[in-house]
């Protein structure tokens, strides 16, 4: 078989590049540079997408959160927190209610260590802290995959001084699984634990996931659920509508909470939504200057390409032309453009794969990302490529139609 590529001659195409030393090179570091960014921005692009669609376990669509906060000397705060989620929890369009602290996306809790031999510096595991009464589970969507929930009993209402440590727990499927080391949910079940190297305490649930109030924390799946609710003149309401009533109930509470009280003010209603987008709006903004600069840097490349071979069409008009009149036919002058692309762009990748690790040790270094898989690098390559046979399309076409006679005629 007689493939066009057969009849080409590299070495002397190469050597012709050379003598447009400044332009080959610039072009090469054009292409350099665009693989470098191409393949590490579609690395963090992709993890920030990972971040962006991560579950947190809850009803986020259908929550909603604000905060109650009294202002007067003789408001009493566990007895407003007890009035206030019996009325929304009769409230026909309220699935349930809780007075929390922390939740995913809010940004406030503590972290805890687990243990299962107290007192021991290994096989610690770290965990999220929420303190959520009977109603809690309900009230973020959560469900029980082994085990019970906590019974009206077991909750402890304190005020921050007191330190008196819940008998029992609810933890996540994944610190079931770092302590334990076992899928069998019910096998952990039952099973003594240590808080802090301080505190024993018993499983009495496990939910598959409940996120940590934090975007960026290492063991972002990891929490422990304890049943306490915390007293205190600002209480922070957490409360799931039925679904498609979330605006509606929001109105709804915001203006029922403020007339039935008048020694408290309720303030920051926000829906678990809108506060995820705050927290991942860093993210977003990241998501889209990254594709901002890959389009950018492709875009400039693409003309570059496209520009030099523009230019050497119309320099070798007459080369073309002489070589049609000595027997060269329209797929031999296509051909040969793209011959001298596929050098350019290899040249340009070569540069560039150093380029990409380079940048990617430099990121690992300073800001803790995760090494670049080599996947990308070979995707920003076939990108690259395709950019390049894309951009001398048109100056090759142009080019494989210049007739011999109107070559031959040029000055």
């Amino acid at each position: 078989m007689n493939l066009p590529f057969a009849r080409i001659a590299f070495r002397p195409i190469f050597s012709a590049l050379l003598r447009q030393k400044y332009a080959m090179t610039m072009l090469v570091l054009q292409i350099a540079l665009t693989l470098a960014v191409i393949s590490n921005g579609l690395f963090i692009v992709t993890q920030r997408f990972d971040v962006l669609q991560r579950t947190s376990g809850i009803d986020e669509a259908h929550i909603f959160v604000l905060t109650s906060s009294g202002f007067t000397d003789n408001f009493n705060s566990q007895t407003s927190m007890q009035t206030d989620l019996a009325d929304l929890r009769q409230m026909p369009t309220i699935v349930n209610a809780v007075a929390t602290y922390s939740f995913p996306f809010s940004g406030s809790g503590d972290w805890d260590e687990l243990q299962r031999v107290v007192g021991s510096d290994q096989n610690t595991v770290p965990a999220a802290s929420y303190k959520l009464d009977e109603h809690g589970l309900d009230a973020l969507g959560l469900s029980l995959i082994a085990g019970e929930n906590f019974s009206p009993s077991e909750v402890l209402w304190q005020t921050e001084s007191n330190k008196t440590f819940p008998s029992a727990v609810i933890i996540t499927s994944s610190v079931a699984t770092d302590l334990f080391n076992t899928l069998d949910w019910s096998s952990v079940v039952g099973k003594t634990i240590y808080i802090n190297k301080a505190h024993s305490t018993v499983i009495k649930g496990i939910v598959k996931q409940l996120q940590a109030p934090w975007a960026p924390a290492g063991k972002i799946e990891n929490s422990i659920i304890y049943p306490r609710v915390i007293t205190r003149n600002s209480a922070r309401y957490l409360i799931r509508a039925k679904p498609k009533m979330l605006q509606s109930t929001i109105a709804t509470v915001e203006q029922y909470l403020g007339m039935s009280n008048q020694q408290r003010m309720i303030r920051k209603v926000q829906s678990i939504s809108t506060l995820k987008k705050q927290v991942y709006g860093p993210d977003i903004a990241a998501i889209t200057i990254v594709l901002v600069v890959i389009t950018a840097l492709s875009i400039i490349a693409a003309m570059g390409i496209a520009g030099m071979a523009s230019f050497n069409v119309l320099k070798r008009h007459k080369q073309i032309g002489i070589r049609r009149a000595l027997g060269a036919n329209k797929t031999d002058i296509l051909t040969h453009f793209f011959a001298e692309n596929i050098l350019q762009t290899t040249c340009g990748v070569f540069i560039g794969c150093l380029l990409a690790v380079g940048l990617n040790v430099f990121l690992v270094t300073q800001y803790s990302l995760p090494k670049l898989p080599l996947g990308y690098i070979l995707l920003g390559v076939i990108c690259l490529y395709l950019l390049g046979i894309l951009a001398i399309l048109k100056p090759a076409l142009k080019a494989m139609n210049i007739s011999p006679a109107e070559a031959t005629r040029s000055q």
